[in-house]
């Protein structure tokens, strides 16, 4: 069994979706439903979406087909998407059981799966993909300190301090009450920001999931404290607190650097020392380093606690 970590906005997508079911229970997230309901509404109202929209909001599980567990720390949506292929009438069968409302789904999986890939596609890219960079900053940010935490102090030390109903066993895993053998599957951990304030545990044959409120997931959709600048710049300096605003997306050095107007020794410098103190994560995308500010970057950035 290997303990791991992975950032997934398939699975934000979803529970993105599962907030919007029910708003009333995730009050944190008011400022997103409001923006969000709305271009949730402007998508297509046909048979499929709404199949997908039942799916991923009308039981207390969601089908383990319809969200497969990542192989890697950060995997794109693309990939996500196109892994739904992989499922097999059996575990659609397993997962949906006699719904009749799913009955597409067993009728004519090949098409079934290409249409729910398509809806999934278009509900990410309306509800989480203008905010991705933000959302991933303080998901990345959230996994270097768990990381950090796992070679300190080991991996039941990482667990127990995920959830209050989440405990280590040996050979298992307790989430609220109920508990998983562990068997030779891998356990991968998955911040996200709209599970709060509960755990979900993903179980599939392969690699079981369990996904955990993100620290920092708070300051998401708060307003910035104008004027937060001047402030910031005295507490880090010009080039760092310009490095930190720029970092709301994903950046490499030297696309930092021609923003900045500095060298990409000095940019790669102050990464250094906002990393070390917890306000930015970089991570390699190919031949690539990218970067991006952490949910302590994001709240210092906005003038926040």
């Amino acid at each position: 069994m290997a303990l791991r970590f992975a950032v997934s906005p398939l699975w934000e997508t979803i529970a993105g979706l599962r907030v919007l079911a029910a708003p009333e229970c995730a009050p944190v997230h008011q400022r997103w439903t409001t923006w969000a309901e709305s271009r949730l509404g402007s998508l297509p109202d046909d048979p499929w979406f709404r199949l997908l929209r039942r799916l991923a909001t009308r039981g207390p599980v969601v089908p383990e087909f319809l969200i497969p567990t990542p192989g890697l720390r950060s995997t794109g949506i693309d990939t996500e998407v196109d892994a739904l292929f992989r499922a097999t009438p059996e575990r659609i069968t397993a997962a949906v059981g006699a719904d009749p409302h799913a009955r597409p789904l067993l009728d004519d999986p090949t098409e079934a799966l290409t249409a729910l890939r398509d809806r999934v596609r278009a509900v990410h890219d309306a509800i989480v993909e203008p905010l991705w960079p933000r959302l991933e900053g303080v998901l990345q940010g959230d996994v270097e300190r768990r990381g950090r935490r796992l070679t300190e102090h080991g991996g039941p030390t990482v667990l127990n301090e995920l959830h209050d109903t989440v405990t280590w066993h040996p050979t298992a895993v307790e989430v609220a009450g109920t508990i998983t053998e562990l068997g030779t599957r891998d356990l991968v951990l998955v911040p996200s920001a709209f599970i709060w304030p509960d755990v979900y545990l993903r179980d599939s044959p392969v690699r079981l999931a369990l996904c955990y409120p993100a620290t920092g997931f708070g300051t998401l959709w708060t307003r910035p404290t104008p004027p937060a600048r001047p402030a910031l710049t005295r507490l880090l300096g010009t080039t760092r607190a310009r490095l930190l605003h720029e970092l709301e997306r994903p950046s490499t050095v030297s696309e930092l650097a021609e923003r900045l107007d500095v060298t990409a020794g000095s940019v790669s410098q102050h990464l250094g020392v906002l990393r070390a103190t917890g306000l930015a994560v970089s991570r390699r995308e190919g031949r690539e380093v990218v970067s991006l500010r952490t949910a302590l970057g994001l709240a210092l950035v906005q003038g926040g606690d």
